[in-house]
């Protein structure tokens, strides 16, 4: 591909390359940033290397241009180089922006690393529990982590992870989460709806996890603590969203104690109204036992208001900060205590809690200062180059 700049006039041109573009973290960032983005100074193109899930239609909706190389999902294919290759000399993009590790190393046959960005969005990674793939990915990342004109990490737990890793870049930026505090924030109708529809009482304690089935996530001590809390508060409830979180789902059934009495417990799957979810739930929690970044689903709770109980891994307790509770990782007795703790406290101390986890978010995790610290990053790399 041809190093020398566009001399014709125009916006900045991005090729955002992903994994895939189904609804999570790296994902929703993905698709708050080329949304937000000015697009009188930059145009957005996003090049997804499996088919594009919920939010490629989504993207396309918004009016961001989506491509697919059909990929299979843990199956290398030297044709999708080739395909890369041929779109990216039809969008000739000034900046070319990587996702993830497996997009991070593809990105790189385009063979134009100054202008080649990665971004990295987990911490301390487990590789044991992930597929041969995966870990050859990840620590070949490391080795050609020089490459990239910059490397991207979505918290200073993930940088410092992956410098012990062997991660050596020409230049980290840190770059945290940004959240839309317009489409996640405190809405009664919504609250009251959602409960409707899943048969839950009005007045019921309900708390919530969102995220995908993973081992990362650790739902084994959520559930553990989940029993332990409806042992003291038996009309509690549970609502569980996202990918592969089904009664239906093989993995889950691994994680449930013999005993748990699966009639409080929602597990609603892969939603796209997780802002709706939200408004439902009087605890918002994260039980990850590695890998967390800077968490999507703890910030946009706190955007809508909800107060939230977090491991300690990746950069959760310094999203949350006094705005909500930390607990040691892996152990249930701590993740129960924490919610029996709000439990107790009463509804009016939930609120202002709730009301000081979204001002933290308005005041230091805005969509805004994420978009503009993105922008001004790729013109500095621009204005470089040229």
């Amino acid at each position: 591909m041809d190093s020398i700049p566009r001399k014709s006039p125009g916006p900045v041109r991005i090729l955002h390359l992903i994994s895939t573009l189904d609804i999570g973290g790296a994902e929703q960032n993905l698709f708050r940033l080329t949304t937000s983005m000015d697009r009188n100074a930059f145009e957005n193109h996003v090049v997804c290397m499996t088919r594009p899930g919920i939010l490629g239609h989504t993207l396309e909706q918004s009016g961001i241009r989506v491509s697919s190389l059909n990929m299979k999902k843990g199956m290398p294919d030297l044709r999708a180089v080739l395909r890369l290759r041929f779109m990216a000399s039809l969008i000739k993009p000034d900046i070319i922006q990587c996702w993830m590790y497996h997009a991070n190393l593809l990105g790189l046959t385009l063979l134009n690393p100054k202008r080649t960005l990665w971004n990295i969005r987990c911490s301390d990674m487990d590789l044991s529990v992930y597929g041969p793939i995966y870990r050859f990915t990840v620590k070949a990342g490391a080795t050609f982590s020089q490459t990239p004109s910059v490397v991207i990490a979505n918290s200073y737990a993930g940088r410092d992870v992956h410098e012990e890793l062997g991660y050596r870049p020409k230049r980290w930026a840190i770059i945290t989460n940004g959240f839309n505090t317009y489409t996640f924030k405190p809405n009664t109708d919504a609250r009251v709806k959602i409960r409707t529809e899943l048969k839950i009482p009005q007045e019921a304690f309900v708390i919530g996890l969102v995220c995908r089935c993973d081992p990362m996530k650790d739902h084994a001590t959520f559930f553990k603590a989940a029993e332990a809390f409806l042992q003291s508060c038996p009309g509690g409830h549970f609502i569980l969203a996202g990918r592969g979180v089904s009664w239906a789902y093989p993995s889950l059934e691994n994680y449930l104690p013999y005993s748990l009495d699966k009639t409080s417990f929602h597990l609603l799957g892969e939603r796209s109204d997780t802002d709706k979810i939200f408004t439902s739930l009087d605890i918002a929690t994260s039980s990850s036992a590695w890998g967390e970044g800077l968490p999507n689903a703890i910030g946009e709770a706190m955007s809508t208001g909800i107060p939230c109980v977090v491991t300690d891994v990746g950069d959760s307790a310094v999203l949350v900060g006094d705005a909500g509770i930390v607990v040691p990782k892996k152990n249930p007795q701590a993740l129960c205590a924490a919610w029996q703790h709000l439990l107790n406290a009463g509804s009016d101390y939930r609120k202002n809690l709730g009301i000081s986890a979204r001002q933290r978010i308005i005041d230091h995790y805005s969509l805004t200062s994420m978009v503009q610290a993105y922008e001004e990053l790729y013109k500095n790399i621009i204005t470089i180059q040229n």
